[in-house]
């Protein structure tokens, strides 16, 4: 996996999402603003597999997020390895990450990134309205 500092236009370009993001498409303000924020993308070979980041609340503790396509689940592995060693080397002490209530892959998955389970049921949490859970991964 290629790991690059996110762009507009990596937002923009990933195409065939996975079920839980569809409905929500990045807009040109909305990719501008996620680039300002920092971030990653990730590419296997040439195509864009998934886009990600950290958005900080304060020091030491930050909001995680990322947006996958269908393409990711032929390299789950490769993506999750990395995605663990991007955690691992961040500056954060504590990274909270929201999966929508229901969607068990997403729960297994953040599991495997040494995330837990701290609120199962955040009523309306996510942008979209909809319930999540959150996790947690603290050093």
């Amino acid at each position: 996996m290629e790991v690059v500092d996110l762009k507009a236009e990596h937002a923009l370009a990933l195409g065939d999402v996975i079920d839980i993001h569809a409905g929500m498409e990045f807009t040109p303000e909305l990719a501008q603003e996620v680039e300002s924020l920092g971030g990653w993308a990730m590419f296997d070979g040439e195509h864009l597999v998934a886009i990600g980041g950290i958005l900080p609340y304060w020091s030491g503790n930050g909001l995680g997020w990322m947006w996958l396509s269908r393409r990711w689940r032929r390299k789950a592995r490769a993506v999750t390895e990395t995605v663990k060693g991007i955690l691992d080397n961040s500056d954060y002490k504590r990274i909270e990450i929201g999966v929508l209530v229901g969607f068990d892959r997403g729960c297994r998955w953040a599991e495997r990134l040494g995330f837990h389970l701290e609120t199962p049921l955040a009523k309306s949490w996510g942008p979209d309205g909809r319930d999540y859970s959150i996790y947690a991964r603290v050093r």
